[in-house]
């Protein structure tokens, strides 16, 4: 019996043990605990989600003064704080602030508090000013994972942030970056940062996604910095280029300093434009070493195809701030003469075919008038076996050698009883010069053009624009100036042959001028007399 009521008894205690309001109890004293528990790993580690803790630690890394508007924190579901309006300046200079952030947000977790390690830093509204001074080069005043404070990142978010180049007097608009996805990851003291990001880049026009390591980042020694990772060229807008059109889309990757990056990439335009040509498919590949905190960049080796035409050679692309001219040295022997001309003209052919080789130099300056208008050159060319699409054309031309050679009396029977019948042999034209471009027209000089039968030497002008031609010369002829007319114009030929210029070689001299325009010259001869 007293066994049974010790059992009966020890049933009762333990249902009153686990009553409702005993759990209540419990569950308020583990709250209690938790939080005395918490309060002494504050008390121990210092809150570092305060104010002014926020405040020292920005000023730190940023070698500025940092100004907070609004502040608080929260504790619930994880320890942080909310800090908005942040505006860092340098010392008390009351221009604008070299970086605003509109709201940054702190989160950790309270095991982070035993390990110093934060979860999430959020900047929203991140907007970045840079002012290069004379002899300035833009470096931005703060220490990014170069710190020796002992505590890591999970992740640093900044969409939407902005990096923003003030007018100059060469650039009258601001330049105005815009990075809709930023995101750094595994911060750590005196480690790489790796990062992920979508910039829109306003001049040219382009997106561009980019991902790779980059840092420890240090103030005023930004350009040390190391940087490796790879990106993609969504597209670039190349009309912003006044002359010419264009979408391009690439890739590659880069490894180096911010200052000394080596990058390695491909290039794809399939509607590439000069002024009111045709359309081009261009490819390319270059190698590259690029000044990340100057932007300068320096192409050093350059391959380039379009049609049938292959290009090499390398480039400059230099100057203040964002005001570059583009310097380039170019070379090539395959290349086709009318796979040139067929980005410059509107034609439904080119005026010309035939082997192209030629070496120049170009600059770009930034300018804003038309591609044609800015763009300096110099150069050598040359142009074997040319024909002419155009059969009036091409059939001048193969009158002119037929004449040249003697038989003008067999293309004059030919035109007045037989309609123009006659076939004076399809030649080949051989061409080569030098050229000098400026403001748009060509200056051609040291030209000289060959077909069987007469070579011709000019100088003039071509203009790139409404592609008018005005050049003038003197040709050789294998035959005499009789031999080469008809008619009374043959006649008098002969009267005056002992008064005509005559080379050493004992061939008729004659002046030229070539007018009209590239796809329809026109050609005067005239006799010259003997010195």
């Amino acid at each position: 019996m007293q066994t049974q009521i010790e059992e009966r008894s020890n049933s009762v205690g333990d249902r009153v043990a686990w009553t409702p309001h005993r759990r209540r109890v419990l569950i308020i004293a583990g709250v209690v605990l938790a939080c005395l528990i918490a309060g002494f790993v504050v008390a121990e580690l210092k809150w570092p989600f305060t104010e002014s803790a926020i405040t020292k630690s920005l000023e730190q890394q940023s070698g500025t003064t940092v100004q907070i508007l609004r502040f608080h924190r929260f504790y619930l579901p994880h320890p942080g704080c909310v800090a908005e309006q942040v505006i860092f300046r340098h010392g008390t200079n009351a221009a604008q602030p070299p970086i605003t952030i509109q709201k940054l947000t702190i989160v950790g977790s309270y095991h982070g508090l035993l390990t110093r390690h934060i979860s999430t830093i959020r900047a929203e509204g991140l907007h970045v000013f840079i002012v290069s001074g004379p002899g300035g080069n833009g470096d931005l005043p703060v220490n990014l994972g170069a710190s020796n404070s002992g505590i890591s990142i999970g992740q640093i978010i900044a969409d939407g942030a902005q990096v923003e180049f003030p007018a100059t007097p060469q650039r009258p608009q601001r330049m105005l970056f815009t990075i809709p996805k930023l995101m750094l990851h595994d911060v750590a003291d005196n480690q790489p940062l790796a990062y992920r990001a979508l910039v829109e880049m306003p001049q040219p026009p382009a997106t561009v996604e980019v991902n790779g390591e980059f840092g420890p980042w240090r103030a005023a020694q930004g350009g040390r910095s190391k940087m490796s990772g790879a990106y993609i060229v969504k597209s670039l807008d190349l009309g912003s280029v006044h002359g010419i059109q264009g979408m391009l889309t690439g890739s590659g990757s880069f490894d180096g300093t911010l200052q000394q990056v080596k990058v390695q990439g491909i290039a794809d335009v399939p509607q590439f434009m000069v002024q009111s040509g045709h359309p081009e498919h261009v490819e390319a590949r270059y190698d590259a070493t690029v000044d990340g905190l100057a932007g300068n960049v320096s192409i050093d080796a350059g391959w380039v195809h379009f049609g049938k035409t292959t290009v090499v050679g390398a480039a400059t692309i230099e100057g203040e701030g964002l005001s570059k001219t583009a310097t380039l040295e170019f070379a090539s022997s395959q290349a086709r003469i009318e796979d040139l001309l067929w980005m410059f003209v509107s034609d439904k052919q080119p005026a010309m075919t035939g082997a192209l080789v030629f070496r120049g130099k170009a600059t770009i300056p930034p300018d804003l008038q038309d591609f044609l208008r800015k763009m300096k050159l110099q150069g050598d060319f040359g142009v074997s076996d040319g024909q002419y699409p155009n059969p009036q054309t091409q059939r001048n031309i193969d009158v002119l050698s037929a004449q040249a050679r003697g038989n003008a009396a067999k293309v004059q029977k030919a035109d007045q009883e037989y309609g123009g019948t006659y076939d004076p042999g399809h030649v080949l034209s051989d061409l080569k010069g030098h050229v000098s471009v400026a403001d748009g027209v060509a200056h051609l000089s040291d030209v000289s053009f060959d077909v069987p039968g007469a070579s011709a030497w000019v100088n003039g002008t071509y203009n790139l624009e409404n592609f008018r031609i005005d050049l003038h010369g003197h040709m050789h002829m294998q035959a005499s100036l009789s031999q080469a007319t008809t008619g009374l114009k043959s006649f008098l030929m002969k009267v005056i042959t002992p008064f005509l210029h005559k080379s050493k070689r004992n061939e008729s001299v004659v002046s030229i001028t070539v007018g009209g325009t590239w796809d329809q010259p026109t050609y005067t001869v005239t006799p010259r007399a003997a010195k």
